[in-house]
């Protein structure tokens, strides 16, 4: 009897760990009858991507090795359920044309992604996962890549094993695709350049508070944010401004937010997947050895630093760290269910915390120099996640430093100089009139080779004449 109780209530608290979804109505069970198997396929084209050891994509099955825009194809996906995922894990498909830029998202074509998730799969189950694609007329590439993996909110289950772009997006296959007279050339993107903003020389203390009330912060900010991929204006308003001085450089964010949340602790976690501000910093804008810097709504910070773009994968160095200091300021409450208004962030830098190559610590920048930088803010709503940027990178990436804008270091003010000491003004000259007596006795005097005495001097107005 007490072995019967273990078992159910261990069965119980198995179930209570796991989100269940709804059971399979018989109608959809009909429809997905083909599509559940507890044998393993054998896929035309065969995979070993692994993610977190909860699913397996085995392999993918194609109509055709070449596909054509605007004439539809369809691409078979073949996952293994290893373990049990909870009720809102779901698949996304993104397809990326040979110059890596995002274009189009299949996240829901198929019927697997209409009825059958993986919140839904059983352990040891094999899926099969149609999906018929049609690429766009100007699609403008000679190749096609597919980009898979799976996520759950802000939230993606992470690649241990398989080709990855560092975004926890597994590289599932590429496509040749036809060119002709059904392939329009894409059209020409404008070549905004890379926006510009000076970085003014700190005056007085800055006080890292988030509340940017100092001084010191009235300078110009950024025009907004914008959609990084269009360069239209983006979805979260946001402004950046930034100072320097001679050890440290200073970043404030001003960010509109109904939605504080961010639920990540500790050094290093991975706040991008929630609420968070970012600083890209690339010193000589070569796109090596730049540095990455995230802090969030509730102070946690993340820092990491990259040889190259995207390398080491999947976040660099995650042993940099920076000695930031960095402190916030909400208006609201993150975490709550409650509206919110926003949050401000305040950040320093020192410059000794940025290193080169050779692992040398940097110093303070030369006035008027410039540094490639970029900033972004991720957003996490009530129904999904968006972001935006200072500068944008035309590509679905962050990493794309020859896009980071440019900041310039300008000089400190110099000091107003003491106005000068007034001179004395010039004696004025006093016009004398002397009488006929006077005259005649100064020419008795010079006559007789004398001076006229100190009494008649006084006695006619006259100044004494200097002894020689």
């Amino acid at each position: 009897m007490k072995k019967s109780v273990l078992v159910f209530l261990v069965a119980s608290l198995a179930i209570a760990c796991v989100e269940q979804a709804p059971e399979l109505s018989a109608a959809e069970r009909e429809q997905l009858r083909e599509n559940i198997s507890r044998e393993a396929p054998h896929p035309q084209h065969e995979l070993d991507i692994n993610f977190e050891n909860r699913v397996r994509l085995i392999g993918y099955d194609v109509s055709t090795e070449t596909v054509t825009p605007g004439q539809a194809f369809t691409i078979t996906w073949y996952w293994h359920a290893q373990r049990q995922l909870d009720g809102g894990w779901q698949i996304f498909t993104h397809l990326a044309d040979g110059r890596g830029e995002n274009r189009v998202n299949e996240d829901t074509n198929g019927v697997v992604r209409q009825l059958y998730q993986p919140g839904r799969w059983r352990e040891g189950e094999y899926i099969e996962d149609p999906q018929t694609i049609t690429l766009p007329a100007d699609w403008g590439s000679d190749q096609v890549v597919f980009y898979l993996g799976l996520w759950n909110g802000p939230h993606r289950l992470s690649i241990s094993r398989g080709p990855s772009d560092g975004e926890n997006r597994a590289r599932a296959a590429q496509l040749s695709v036809a060119t002709g007279p059904t392939a329009q050339a894409a059209p020409e993107r404008p070549a905004t350049p890379p926006p510009s903003i000076r970085a003014q020389h700190a005056t007085g203390g800055v006080r890292i508070d988030g509340r940017l009330d100092d001084a010191a912060w009235q300078v110009p900010a950024s025009t907004g944010f914008v959609n990084t991929v269009t360069g239209a204006t983006g979805d979260v308003r946001a402004t950046v401004r930034t100072l320097w001085d001679a050890q440290k450089l200073y970043v404030a964010f001003e960010v509109d937010d109904t939605f504080l949340r961010n639920t990540l602790e500790g050094r290093d976690a991975h706040l991008w997947e929630q609420d968070a501000v970012e600083i890209m910093v690339d010193p000589d804008g070569d796109g090596r050895n730049y540095f990455e810097l995230q802090v969030s709504p509730t102070g946690e910070v993340f820092d990491t630093r990259y040889d190259s773009r995207r390398v080491p994968g999947p976040i660099g160095h995650a042993d940099w760290n920076a000695a930031i200091e960095a402190s916030v300021a909400t208006r609201g409450t993150a975490n709550d269910d409650a509206d919110d208004e926003g949050y401000s962030v305040e950040i320093a830098i020192p410059w000794s915390s940025f290193v080169a190559p050779d692992g040398s610590a940097m110093s303070a920048p030369p006035s008027e120099s410039t540094w490639r930088m970029n900033f972004y803010v991720m957003d996490t709503t009530r129904s999904g996640s968006r972001s935006s940027g200072w500068s944008p990178t035309l590509e679905r990436d962050f990493h794309v430093p020859a896009r980071f804008g440019r900041v310039t270091f300008a000089p400190a003010p110099v000091a107003a100089a003491e106005p000068a000491a007034e001179a004395a003004p010039a004696p004025t000259a006093r016009a004398i009139q002397i009488s006929p007596e006077a005259q005649r006795q100064l020419q008795r005097a010079i006559a007789a080779g004398s001076r006229p005495s100190a009494e008649a001097v006084r006695r006619h107005g006259l100044e004494p004449l200097p002894q020689q």
